[in-house]
């Protein structure tokens, strides 16, 4: 796996390059991995001490691995595309610390193809190399530190501008006509430029069709950070919504408490027996926010009603259970987090939500 010399700048700005360039390489993927307990969706049957990840549907289990029992996995080849999609995304999100100890984890598996035994060790000796600090996962950089990343980064933008007269159009050109991952990678970029015209396109954009809820979500985003203000009209799942640019959250710690609450109540829940859940659990909580921001639905989740933190993350627990592994004992895990009857129909209701959220987006769902 090669990377061009250009790819060796600024950090921030390489992650786009180094996505595309995974991702022409990579087209399989991944599930849990963890620091001493693995939950690994596998279509398996048992023979000779060995699990064989190629049986029919009927034979799915769910197994618990250890590290003693590494040696005796076969990874499916759902399971690695999983997990590749995760890379793929810890890339793109600068993770590189998380980027790297999944790379290690999927290394110590037997059996991997060895064309892809070799991608995976070319791209662990490359963050390696660029990034040394991802050798110490537990040194967790400083408020300060991301900030002057990303004053380094708006700097970049700024001079990359200068010297472009054309550059903003070009983000604008891309974030009209490119993929979804050039037009995050547009908006994020663009979101550093402060030009009026910048904000203003941002807003044609949003207006004229609808468009994926997580790039809608995205562009509001950097209107925020642009600093615009004011209502934006555009039209999201079915109806046209209009929302404060003001009110945007550009983190998870910036949403409603409320619902920050949700996500941690999943935590509290599953970090005993299944202590990688929440971090899917997160992924797919933000992923649903900004699906529903600025419509109905999310004014329903920040509602103070009795119970709700209880509802929504005892129903984004079953659905995401549902999903990683095909079943889910619902009645012990309705127990477990105190859902009584006279919250049955409203926790129906959140669990209809969520399914359909992910029969929508994830189409394989409902094979």
């Amino acid at each position: 796996m090669l990377y061009p010399a250009e790819l060796l700048g600024h950090r921030s700005l390489l992650t786009a390059r180094l996505v595309a360039v995974w991702r022409s390489k990579s087209n399989t993927i991944t599930s849990f991995y963890g620091k001493s307990t693995l939950l690994i969706k596998l279509f398996c049957i048992r023979g000779n001490n060995q699990v064989n990840c190629h049986q029919r549907e009927q034979d799915l289990e769910v197994i618990q691995i250890t590290e003693a029992s590494m040696n005796n996995v076969i990874l499916f080849p759902k399971t690695i595309q999983y997990y590749e999609d995760e890379l793929t995304r810890f890339l793109h999100k600068e993770q590189y610390s998380d980027a790297l100890q999944l790379l290690t984890f999927l290394l110590q598996f037997p059996g991997i193809d060895p064309l892809k035994a070799e991608q995976w060790g070319a791209l662990l000796v490359w963050l390696q190399t660029m990034f040394p600090e991802t050798m110490f996962p537990d040194q967790v950089p400083s408020e300060e530190d991301l900030e002057a990343e990303e004053d380094l980064l708006r700097q970049y933008i700024h001079e990359k501008a200068a010297d472009d007269g054309a550059y903003a159009q070009k983000l604008i050109q891309s974030l009209r006509e490119g993929t979804l991952e050039q037009q995050v990678s547009s908006l994020e970029q663009l979101s550093f430029i402060d030009r009026p015209e910048i904000g203003a396109a941002i807003k044609e954009w949003l207006y004229e069709r609808p468009r994926h809820p997580h790039i809608q979500f995205k562009a509001l985003q950097a209107l925020k950070q642009l600093g615009e203000q004011g209502i934006v009209e555009f039209p999201k799942n079915g109806t046209r919504i209009a929302v404060d640019i003001e009110e945007t959250p550009l983190c998870p710690e910036e949403f409603p408490m409320q619902i920050r609450d949700m996500i941690r109540r999943v935590g509290d829940i599953s970090e005993i027996n299944q202590p990688d859940f929440v971090y899917f659990a997160k992924q797919m909580w933000q992923e649903f926010l900004a699906y529903a921001y600025g419509t109905s639905l999310y004014t329903d989740l920040v509602r103070t009603e009795e119970g709700a933190v209880d509802i929504w993350a005892s129903a984004l627990h079953v659905v995401l259970q549902e999903q990683l592994f095909g079943s889910v004992d619902r009645e012990e895990l309705l127990d477990t987090y105190g859902i009584v009857d006279s919250m049955s129909l409203p926790w129906k209701r959140a669990h209809l939500v969520l399914q359909a959220f992910v029969k929508q987006f994830d189409p394989d769902s409902s094979k």
